[in-house]
């Protein structure tokens, strides 16, 4: 008994010792190769520069540059320029007079190094973070954990008013929506049109007036001074799309546009359609020529006139549902849409209705009768959530087939005064990191249509 206690005693301390010993590893370069100094310097719209001092025993073969934008998976791997030896000072160029390379105002890069010897050994270096700002201007900046605000024209007030509203928009919607940030985002106010165009990527059309970066939490966009009421408005629209991207992006699909430009819209102004959009809407109400929402899924028309009914019957929209089935039916909706679902199938859970469902019941609430060929279905609801009317003055309504074209007329002295509509729309710039620059483009200011007492006010996305 006492041999066998002794074997017993002496395994487990064998077992005990061999649980002391560390795992084996392989031999890391960290006491091999040496990173003396990784430095970065950059001239906005020029270039970005990255360079690394770095040593070992042994010739060093390898060094390449990673980087990515922080909060996005996909990295860009690049190979530095220096000249091999046992101490070397690698410099890798990011061009960006390129616009496949394009970056904007703000953006956060994570980066690192790795280094390679003739003997195998390998350096990865710490990550650090660089933000690229637009060095040519004299920025003020005002910040909370939300937002910065940046501009560098107009003075405090200014900034204060811009900021206050950017603010008040990310409280409606976490109240009205029920969608908050979950990553901080940068706002860049440049003071007039060109020097917004010389911020922007090289191959951006001329009637761009500001663009909002969904990946890169950042809006860029023109407001002069004197167009504080109207920057506002548009400040509001272009972030909202950041927070509505933040909250329902995934891999499988996206927002029908009608929802996603609708929450923008309704998020310039909860009460009422704002003066931009309100007219055209009124008037195709009362002429029976509505766009259908299935229509309103896709990219919306180029035509200024028939984008601007887009933009606001897409609002009165998001304002019915809300009006109707409360902000959390909303709320409800985004989640079902930040899981991928496809439009009907969204609708159908959030709302009991499907696509051409929920417009007839639009329709009947501003006094138009269902969509030919469909049935305004018939939807059991609790007293609080049943649709209400919208307040739209829509005057004597006839009934005619399908949706079509604002009156011919108006049409016609739209394009005398608008500038003509792209051939094509603009393609996101191809990034440094393999993917695509995802961008929204609008177009700043108002075209008022002499004559008429319409404001158009387009934007591209």
């Amino acid at each position: 008994m006492k041999q066998l206690y002794s074997k017993i005693t002496t395994i487990l301390m064998l077992l005990t010792m061999l649980a002391m010993i560390p795992a084996w590893q392989p031999v890391t370069a960290q006491g091999i190769i040496q990173a003396a100094e990784s430095t970065w310097d950059a001239d906005f719209r020029d270039h970005i520069t990255f360079k690394l001092n770095a040593a070992s025993s042994t010739e060093i073969t390898e060094v390449q540059l990673y980087y990515r934008v922080v909060g996005r998976p996909a990295s860009s791997r690049n190979d530095a320029s220096f000249t091999p030896g046992d101490t070397v000072e690698a410099e890798f160029v990011l061009d960006q007079t390129k616009p496949e390379n394009y970056l904007p105002p703000g953006t956060q890069l994570e980066y690192w190094w790795k280094v390679v010897d003739a003997d195998g050994n390998e350096l990865k270096t710490d990550k650090q973070t660089m933000v690229y700002l637009d060095n040519r201007h004299p920025w003020q900046t005002l910040e909370n954990d939300r937002l910065t605000l940046y501009w560098y024209d107009g003075g405090d007030e200014f900034g204060q008013s811009l900021f206050d509203r950017a603010n008040q928009a990310l409280d409606t919607l976490e109240s009205d929506v029920g969608i908050g940030l979950e990553n901080p985002i940068r706002i860049f106010i440049y003071a007039n049109h060109s020097d917004l165009l010389e911020a922007i990527s090289t191959n951006s059309q001329e009637w761009t007036g500001g663009q909002a970066f969904p990946d890169y939490g950042v809006v860029v966009i023109g407001v002069a001074p004197s167009q504080l009421n109207w920057g506002m408005g548009a400040t509001t629209h272009e972030m909202t799309h950041l927070v509505i991207h933040q909250a329902t992006d995934n891999p499988y699909g996206d927002l029908p546009r009608w929802l996603d430009e609708g929450i923008a819209v309704y998020n310039e102004n909860q009460e009422e359609l704002d003066d931009d959009f309100r007219g055209i809407f009124e008037q195709a109400v009362q002429d029976d020529k509505l766009m259908t929402l299935r229509t309103l899924s896709s990219p919306f028309p180029a035509d200024p006139i028939k984008a601007n009914l887009a933009y606001g019957q897409s609002g009165a929209v998001v304002m019915f549902i809300i009006d109707s089935y409360g902000p959390e039916a909303m709320e409800n909706l985004l989640n079902i849409f930040a899981d991928g679902a496809l439009y009907d199938e969204a609708l159908q859970e959030a709302l009991g209705v499907d696509t051409d469902g929920l417009d007839n019941l639009f329709r009947e609430s501003v006094g138009l009768p269902p969509l030919p060929g469909t049935e305004l279905p018939a939807v059991e609801a609790e007293p609080d959530a049943a649709p209400v009317e919208t307040a739209v003055d829509t005057g004597s309504a006839e009934s005619d087939a399908a949706p079509v074209e604002p009156p011919s007329e108006v049409e016609e002295a739209a394009k005398a005064e608008a500038p003509a509509p792209a051939a094509a729309e603009p393609q996101p710039a191809e990034s440094e990191a393999g993917g695509l620059l995802n961008s929204i483009s609008c177009l700043a200011g108002l075209l008022i249509l002499p004559g008429l007492g319409l404001a158009v006010f387009k934007r591209r996305s």
